[in-house]
């Protein structure tokens, strides 16, 4: 049962909560949180000396303006520090997506940013809460795509397949695209539909060699071929572009 497979999750988080009952002014409406009062339950991973949170897009940067300026920029760093460490630290990555959150949990790119991190580590229920979150505030389909890995993740295949097709990809960043693809295609592997995954991952970003997904999307594309007993196919494929792939 699904229930069982959401199970596989790592585990109940430790992460931020406020604990505090809603505060109301004598006329009876909802006092603002302070969020320099909550209480935090975790420390904060410490940001590297050389990360001043200027490097951080400017569209990103741009969200992070509504935030107090000291505020604002501990956010920004940390979004820096998830940032460089995703691939190769998803741990470090998902607690400064938390710190992230504690800090500014109303700004939707906090929460995407911090849903993918905790995708990546693996906490998969909380990567779903963050990444609703994100979608609530913003509107945006840009966190469609992980949703859908944390649906496979969970054990869920029809699930990814029913929001991998809930949106127009042409909404999507050419990233996203890829995630959204690798995803769909997770999930046809699963379900016994070889042949159908293969088709979902021929895509003309299979030629682009200069993007941080490629080799993602390659490595997805070569096994595909090989659980769909198309073996040569995947060898050829792999002597095409030699080094393009995820060890």
């Amino acid at each position: 049962m699904r229930s069982n497979d959401r199970g596989n999750d790592r585990g109940n988080d430790r992460g931020p909560r406020s604990g505090q009952r809603p505060q109301f002014n004598r006329d009876g409406a909802r006092k603002p949180v302070d969020e320099n009062r909550r209480v935090r339950k975790f420390a904060e991973p410490p940001i590297p000396e050389e990360i001043t949170g200027k490097e951080l897009e400017k569209k990103d940067a741009f969200a992070l303006q509504s935030l107090a300026q000291e505020n604002g920029e501990m956010v920004a760093k940390h979004l820096v520090a998830l940032e460089m460490s995703l691939e190769s630290d998803p741990e470090k990555a998902y607690w400064h997506g938390q710190s992230a959150v504690f800090r500014a949990g109303r700004v939707a790119i906090v929460r995407e940013k911090a849903g993918i991190a905790a995708l990546r580590f693996g906490k998969y229920q909380i990567a779903i809460k963050e990444l609703r979150a994100a979608q609530r505030i913003s509107g945006s389909p840009s966190v469609i795509p992980y949703l859908a890995q944390c649906e496979l993740a969970l054990g869920d295949p029809r699930k990814t397949l029913e929001i991998a097709g809930s949106v127009d990809p042409k909404l999507l960043t050419p990233e996203q695209r890829v995630e959204l693809r690798i995803a769909a295609a997770g999930a046809r592997t699963k379900l016994g539909q070889h042949d159908a995954a293969v088709v979902t991952l021929t895509c003309s970003e299979l030629t682009q060699s200069d993007q941080l997904w490629s080799k993602k999307l390659r490595t997805a594309y070569r096994d595909a071929l090989i659980a769909a007993d198309r073996a040569s196919e995947a060898r050829a494929f792999e002597e095409k572009y030699p080094q393009s792939f995820v060890d």
